[in-house]
């Protein structure tokens, strides 16, 4: 008997067995739900804070300089964090750039975080997190500087929530009525994706990202395999993409 649609809905984070049964469904059954479901339980099954630390050290030491030194005669600054599950990664964007670039104090700076689940969009808006999820990946010293606890939580500060948006998205769909994006990250969102989606997400990227921008994807993940849209650069043994000229 086929399964309903609610058995197909997302599990709790961590439950990767359940995303791999979900993969092997996808090459029997190609039912538009079953795209979304998949990648809704790729993006909630792992998350953390400043995940992936060489990441952004390449962010704070290589990336970002060459970006706000390209962006300084507007003084605009403008990240997408893509498949942000429940909205560490696009807080540990804000903290980075708080803490290291002083100058951009005085920039539009923008961090535009999406996910295809309502519920983690919800949970990251809200910005409070609890104790075992703020021992994953966060210092001590950026605890107490950029959250207050409020007892068995701790709540992201208005400095930081001020510099992210997030909203309800899909890799695969561009946004309308977007000013292109300096910085895409879209990290371990393609892994779960079947192979023509992974083309499409590619495809939305380059549609949205500026000409000097930069796309960081995950560690097992390789643009190349899926579009000749990014083309592959090395940073300290670290790989992102910068796009192919928009023909």
């Amino acid at each position: 008997m086929a399964q309903s649609r609610a058995e197909w809905m997302a599990p709790e984070m961590g439950d990767l067995s359940l995303v791999q049964e979900r993969l092997g469904a996808m090459g029997v059954d190609r039912a538009p739900h079953l795209h979304r479901t998949v990648t809704e339980a790729g993006a909630l099954q792992e998350t953390a804070f400043f995940r992936d630390r060489e990441a952004f050290d390449n962010l704070r030491d290589v990336l970002l300089p060459q970006l706000i030194a390209a962006n300084a005669a507007h003084r605009r600054l403008r990240v997408w964090c893509a498949a942000v599950s429940t909205g560490q990664e696009a807080y540990s964007v804000a903290m980075l750039l708080r803490e290291h670039f002083a100058e951009l104090a005085e920039w539009d700076v923008q961090i535009v975080a999406t996910d295809l689940s309502g519920q983690a969009v919800e949970y990251a808006q809200r910005g409070r997190y609890r104790r075992a999820e703020m021992n994953r990946g966060l210092p001590a010293r950026m605890l107490v500087k950029y959250f207050v606890r409020d007892g068995e939580e701790w709540e992201v500060s208005p400095r930081l929530r001020a510099l992210c948006e997030f909203r309800d998205g899909d890799v695969c769909v561009p946004m309308v009525h977007e000013r292109p994006f300096d910085l895409v990250l879209m990290r371990n969102v393609m892994l779960f994706l079947p192979a023509q989606n992974r083309s499409a997400a590619l495809a939305s990227v380059h549609r949205q990202i500026a000409p000097e921008g930069v796309l960081l994807l995950g560690h097992a993940e390789q643009a190349e395999d899926s579009s000749s849209l990014f083309q592959a650069e090395y940073v300290r043994g670290c790989c992102f993409y910068r796009p192919v000229a928009k023909g």
